[in-house]
């Protein structure tokens, strides 16, 4: 069955998308493409939280700082 939700926020943001072809094509573990939409959603709820209690800026290098594989690949600015 094709994935019939491709997000915006993934085909948009350069970390989101790094993350999601992570999180589908790693050796261990893989996750399927609904899993992978569901825990981006998760995190993006965690980041939207943290920006609005602390009042930062969104930074796509500290949201990916605690993947080693994806600290490597260059994010498009």
């Amino acid at each position: 069955m094709p994935c019939f939700l491709e997000l915006p926020l993934v085909a948009k943001n350069a970390a989101f998308k790094a993350l999601h072809e992570y999180y589908t094509k790693r050796p261990i573990n893989p996750l399927k493409k609904m899993q992978s939409l569901i825990a981006l959603c998760n995190k993006l709820i965690r980041i939207l939280f943290g920006i609005l209690k602390k009042e930062h800026e969104f930074s796509e290098g500290k949201m990916i700082q605690d993947i080693p594989r994806l600290k490597e690949l260059p994010l498009a600015a």
